[in-house]
């Protein structure tokens, strides 16, 4: 083991978080800030990764995501939860999306003892990240952020034919028509925005750290996956990471952990910190122990519907251009799906299908994360409890329902023909729980909330119960999961906690 380094804040995991964290802190030229990043820092970037198009199904494919097999309750069937091994994390693997959370989302956020959070004080960091191009100069957007922001369709101008089609079938059921889905609310039909600039991904790779590359204050280790953080008493001393076949140690006043939902409770617990039965069981010594961490695992499920296709579009006409936000009870606060269509899918000799993709947004289901071994190298175990609770198999049913009848319609049937998947003479929930994908949202491992809670993992500043210098930045701190895409939430998050650490002095 070489000699350990000194910095003020070591940062674990440069994800969408922890790029912003990083960049942001060593913007004061007086501040050492270590990047450790397990994944590779590629220069230049891969064309798969650059690239501003939306179809990544090249990146599923590539070395710089991590899939997790993870089985479904109902048949033992697998399905892959997946992250961004890459500096930009998944900013730098996902479709690109740019969702903000929404006001209901954040003041619930407070609403559970966390001071802050409320919509009204995250705005004005949620206007600092952006630079909208097309709302730029209405007062809750941003026009001078580091993140470029552009709607990916227009209302006003023509349209595919079936993308018309979904319009006006949603209009004539009364559904309203938003421009910008990143205000206060989020209802009917909705332009979704992207965040490419000059035909390139717009990671926080490229947007926050590619401006800070030449400080010589930030230190930047690529390939290097954490082992452990070693305790001694209510201070983190030392973090401990590989790089080849070596084992390096360093240590800083500051330790932010953002290696995300899956990975940001793993190594806690290799380090001896999490529950008690969960580190006895794999003989781990226990140095702190909290119970919440590795629980309150959130998704958002991706259910499905497959139709007959009745012509022949490229999936140009598809790529996530916006949603239907819909409400499976008139009485809750807000939508609980998302509806999207899909890229067709063709097979020789049969007719194109038409697939439907309807994401459960809040679910009251939860899961856990836990460790399958104390070998760091080994992926956790995901638990994922989706579609259990029996309120969110009666919202899949209502969604499944109100799909069929959408498509049923004079304005449909032109593109959409008889539904092939699920049968009609299936259970369509058992159906659901035998299919749903994840959306690749999972959150909420390390809660945020107040001491009170025995299974907050961090307070509203975002720093660990009982643990004197160590934050943690990710989606896993997320309490509830936002009704959106979390990409902007985590780089929200890492824009927070850097606050909190100037603030603290550190």
């Amino acid at each position: 083991m070489t000699q350990r380094r000194y910095y003020d804040v070591i940062v674990i995991g440069g994800g969408s978080a922890g790029c912003v964290a990083a960049s942001r802190l060593s913007e004061d030229p007086n501040r050492q800030v270590l990047l450790l990043e397990a994944g590779p820092d590629p220069q230049p970037l891969p064309g798969i990764i650059a690239d501003g198009r939306s179809n990544n199904r090249p990146i599923l494919e590539s070395e710089y995501v991590v899939m997790y097999p993870t089985k479904r309750k109902i048949d033992g069937s697998e399905y892959y939860p997946l992250s961004g091994r890459i500096l930009g994390g998944g900013s730098s693997v996902n479709m690109m999306g740019v969702a903000r959370p929404m006001q209901y989302d954040l003041d619930r956020w407070e609403s559970l003892g966390n001071p802050g959070w409320s919509y009204e004080d995250c705005l004005p960091i949620l206007k600092r990240i952006e630079t909208d191009e097309d709302f730029g100069d209405q007062p809750h957007h941003g026009n001078e952020g580091p993140l470029t922001v552009k709607r990916r369709i227009d209302f006003e101008e023509e349209l595919a034919p079936p993308m018309q089609a979904w319009v006006d079938r949603a209009k004539s059921l009364g559904y309203p028509v938003m421009k910008d889905g990143n205000g206060p609310e989020r209802a009917g039909i909705v332009a979704s925005a992207s965040n490419v600039k000059d035909g390139i991904r717009q990671s926080t790779a490229v947007a926050y750290i590619g401006q800070a590359r030449g400080r010589r204050n930030l230190h930047i280790v690529a390939d290097a996956p954490v082992v452990s953080l070693k305790l001694n008493g209510r201070r983190v001393e030392e973090v401990l990471y590989e790089q080849g076949d070596e084992v390096y140690s360093a240590s800083a006043d500051t330790f932010i952990l953002s290696a995300g939902t899956y990975h940001s409770p793993q190594i806690l617990m290799l380090s001896g910190i999490g529950p008690i039965g969960e580190l006895e069981r794999l003989g781990i010594r226990v140095t702190h122990a909290l119970e919440g961490i590795g629980r309150n695992y959130q998704d958002h499920a991706a259910v499905n519907m497959t139709f007959e296709g009745k012509t022949d579009y490229t999936p140009d006409w598809v790529v996530s251009g916006f949603q239907l936000v819909y409400k499976s009870d008139p009485s809750l606060p807000t939508g609980n799906f998302h509806i999207y269509m899909r890229a067709p899918v063709g097979v020789e000799g049969l007719k194109p299908m038409m697939p439907v993709a309807m994401n459960l947004v809040e679910q009251r289901s939860r899961g856990r994360i836990y460790l399958a071994s104390t070998d760091p190298h080994e992926l956790p175990i995901v638990d994922d409890g989706m579609l259990q609770h029996p309120d969110d198999m009666e919202a899949v049913r209502s969604v499944m329902n109100f799909m069929y009848e959408f498509m049923q319609d004079d304005l449909m049937r032109p593109f959409y023909g008889d539904l092939i998947l699920p049968t009609m003479d299936e259970d369509w929930v058992e159906f659901a729980q035998s299919t749903y994908d994840s959306h690749h949202h999972g959150s909420g491992t390390c809660k945020m909330g107040p001491a009170g809670d025995p299974m907050a993992v961090v307070d509203s500043r975002l720093k660990m119960h009982g643990v004197d210098n160590l934050y943690v930045a990710d989606a896993s701190v997320m309490p509830v999961v936002p009704h959106s895409a979390t990409n902007v939430s985590c780089i929200m998050i890492g824009e927070r906690v850097s606050d909190f650490v100037r603030e603290a002095g550190r």
